[in-house]
């Protein structure tokens, strides 16, 4: 016979006469349940005779048996087991059916047996399926068990789902993040704008701290509070009473000049002579002004004028160290410099002893020169090869095409002038540099003080010499199409420049002697001596420096020479800003940094041992306009793309000639290129990590714009480039479509200074 338990355990055994004469009695050895009156019904079935009363037999399974096979043997009637009790009085440990080694916990809510946590984690609060179906038959109702593996199973599956879903939300959270980042968050954004009425022709910013910003915008001087976004004070300076007044000097000027102004003319051009005369000065929270006759302090909090100093119609307003420097000359000729506190306007008045007229040293000018000439026939004059090339390179196509025809009619034009007056066209020579043959005064703020230096030129000496190449085979006089418009232009252009004069420079190579003085330090006597060149001196922290021509001269602080040393090329220009402000485009030509004094002339930045001038290395480049520097001993140099032709050739023209800003990151220690990299711009502010480059365009039309140009130069732009200091590579990229009188950096905010408004931009620091 065979039996299948409700736990699915499958068993079988013989039926003889003797099993169905006793009633057997059995017990799952798998489960524990007890299906002896289901055996006995089965035997009876099998056996069709009654079943009598006798001992029971005991079913045994052998627990080697692979097959189970039931063995009967008669025995007395089976009890329930009944657990020993413990002599102790304790109850004694019931223990799980199914699991005989694990103490039950629980009882099957059908059949009663003793369960353990195993059986509750595989069927509940029931001892088998079997169970579990039978309460489903009959509607028993049976709490759910907590812990049922299933239910485990699938709390464990949710608790992976939302897992995996807060994943993936916080994977397209980063991923719109970095996308709002790259796209919109990175670019700067204007956090503070103020528009104006009045579009001004001259404008300065200077940023306080994190969140202040002192500007003056043409004739207005304001401070904001950009944690607030608001103005704290705002002044107007220039009045219609001074404009009117500036206005009729003018036109009392003009007065017998074949050619007059307009009357809104001369206002807008004593609108802006009266801005030009206004400088800011601001050393923390003291705010300084000066202007032609004054200077004045104003209040931090109310903006009120809290002290004003005269300067008179000899002062002069300098950029001194950590303080305003005032230079005056009195009319018996006495030199006075008047250091003044930023903080209190206290005063402090120097008199130096010396001859000659005082100076001060200011920004080199620009060589003079025009743009393209003008196809009305005025008389032309020497043109800049770089402004040439740029205007022709930003012209329309149209008016590109056109160009050859507009100037061979401006040369026509001139002709024509020339027979009616009867003049006879001759070259000029470009005029020699200003420098009086009598000796001049001049006084230089450095670090440690008033650096005081005379020249007087012993042996006059200027040599002119030609800057173009020698004209080819005449491209206008062959056969001429319309591939060779550019070759046309460029022969054109050259020999307009070769009559004008322009082809030729003038170098000086006069002898001058120089006394060299240190009023500061006691004993130092002074030092005289002549150099070949007009000399320029640069105060440094520890050393003063002569550059003239091609050599420059180290003095110690006791004013003793220490070194000189021979260039390849003249000293490059000094590019700081009027009244010797430092250019925005870097420290130079003169720069002494950690033992280093490093110097650029005109196609080689040189690196010189500053105590003994041994040269520790060279690095050539044309064209470097200055230097930053930042902590972990690396150059930012500001250079262009140009070659050394273009100092040979530098009065050539060639409309195609581009020539670009290049930024080059240099170890300071070797002179090695770490990179480089091309924006368009010169780099304006390098902080930590923060290196900003710069380029603007601005529209200018006056009384010297050509009327060829005027209506056909490139529109106004500004473009920002934030590089990354580590490999030169672009982070951002922020564009306008007009250009600034004025910016300043301060690290990621950036104020802006244009025509008809004020902005400050700030950008994440990321």
């Amino acid at each position: 016979m065979k039996i299948q338990c409700s736990c699915g355990a499958k068993y079988s055994f013989d039926v003889t006469p003797e099993n169905a004469a006793n009633p057997v009695r059995f017990i799952c050895p798998n489960c524990g349940l007890d299906s002896s009156a289901l055996v006995n019904e089965l035997i009876q079935r099998e056996q069709a005779a009654p079943a009598p009363n006798p001992p029971a037999l005991e079913v045994l399974v052998p627990a080697a048996e692979k097959a189970p096979r039931l063995r009967i043997s008669l025995a007395q009637p089976h009890a329930p087991a009944t657990p020993a009790s413990d002599p102790s009085g304790a109850p004694a440990t019931v223990f799980c059916a199914k699991h005989p080694r694990e103490p039950a916990t629980e009882k099957c809510a059908v059949c009663h047996k003793p369960i353990c946590p195993k059986c509750l984690a595989l069927f509940g609060y029931f001892c088998s399926p079997f169970c579990k179906a039978k309460a489903d038959a009959e509607n028993i109702r049976v709490p759910a068990y907590a812990n049922l593996s299933t239910a485990v199973e699938a709390r464990l599956l949710r608790r992976m789902a939302r897992v995996f879903a807060a994943i993936a939300v916080l994977v397209v959270l980063i991923l719109a993040a970095g996308g709002w980042y790259i796209f919109y968050g990175r670019l700067p954004h204007a956090v503070y704008s103020v528009p104006f009425e009045q579009r001004a022709s001259f404008g300065q910013c200077r940023p306080v701290g994190a969140d202040q910003l002192v500007y003056l915008h043409g004739g207005t001087l304001a401070r904001c509070d950009l944690k607030t976004k608001k103005t704290v004070w705002s002044h107007e300076l220039i009045s219609q009473a001074q404009v009117d007044a500036v206005t009729t000097r003018l036109s009392q000027m003009e007065n017998g000049q074949s050619f007059h102004h307009s009357g809104e003319q001369l206002q807008k051009i004593a609108w802006q002579a009266l801005e030009a005369e206004l400088t800011l000065r601001v050393s923390g929270s003291n705010v300084w002004l000066g202007d032609a006759g004054r200077l004045t302090h104003y209040d931090w909090d109310t903006g009120v004028e809290s002290q004003s100093l005269p300067l008179g119609p000899d002062g002069t307003l300098a950029a001194g160290a950590g303080e305003l420097l005032v230079m005056r000359e009195s009319a018996a000729g006495a030199k006075f410099a008047t250091h003044i506190n930023y903080a209190d306007g206290a005063e402090r008045t120097e008199e130096f002893r010396g001859t000659g007229k005082l100076t001060l040293i200011t920004a080199t000018e620009a060589p003079a020169g025009g743009g393209l000439p003008s196809a009305n026939g005025t008389p032309g004059r020497a043109l800049d090869p770089s402004k040439v090339a740029e205007q022709a390179q930003n012209l329309s196509t149209p008016a590109r095409l056109a160009l050859p025809a507009l100037l061979a009619n401006n040369i026509h034009q001139q002709q024509i002038m020339a027979e009616v007056n009867d003049d006879t066209p001759q070259k000029t020579k470009p005029p020699e540099p200003a420098v009086a043959p009598v000796e001049t005064f001049a006084l230089v703020p450095g670090p440690a003080g008033l650096v005081q230096y005379s020249v007087k030129m012993i042996e006059k000496n200027f040599v002119s010499r030609s800057a173009m190449k020698a004209p080819g085979k005449s491209v206008i006089n062959g056969n001429l199409n319309a591939g060779m418009g550019t070759e046309a232009v460029n022969e054109t252009l050259n020999e307009m420049q070769r009559a004008n004069g322009g082809d030729l420079v003038t170098e000086d190579q006069s002898r001058y002697q120089v006394t060299l003085r240190r009023p500061d330090v006691a004993d130092a006597p002074d030092w005289t001596g002549e150099v070949i060149g007009y000399p320029a001196v640069y105060a440094l922290k520890t050393v003063t420096v002569i550059a003239a021509g091609k050599s420059v001269l180290v003095f110690d602080a006791a004013n003793k020479k220490i070194w000189d040393a021979t260039l390849t090329y003249p000293v490059a220009p000094d590019r700081r800003g009027a009244n010797g402000e430092a250019s925005p485009l870097g420290e130079g030509p003169c720069v002494e940094r950690d033992g280093t004094l490093y110097v650029v002339d005109q196609a080689v930045l040189s690196a010189f041992d500053l105590a003994t001038g041994n040269a520790r290395w060279r690095l050539p480049s044309v064209g470097i306009v200055g230097l930053f520097f930042d902590g972990p001993g690396a150059i930012y140099v500001n250079t262009t793309t140009a070659n050394p032709d273009k100092i040979k050739y530098s009065r050539q023209i060639d409309v195609a000639e581009s020539i670009d800003a290049l930024l080059l990151k240099v170890e300071a220690k070797t002179g090695r290129n770490l990179w480089t990299a091309r924006t368009g711009g010169f780099a304006s502010y390098v902080s930590g990590p923060y290196l900003y480059t710069l380029q603007a365009h601005d529209v200018v039309v006056d009384d010297m714009t050509s009327d060829l140009t005027s209506g056909l130069q490139k529109p106004a732009f500004l473009k920002l480039f934030r590089l990354d200091p580590a490999n030169g590579h672009t982070l951002w990229e922020y564009d306008e479509p007009r250009a600034p009188l004025a910016v300043a950096f301060n690290k990621n905010v950036i104020s802006l200074v244009f025509h008809s408004e004020v902005e400050v931009l700030k950008a994440l620091t990321l």
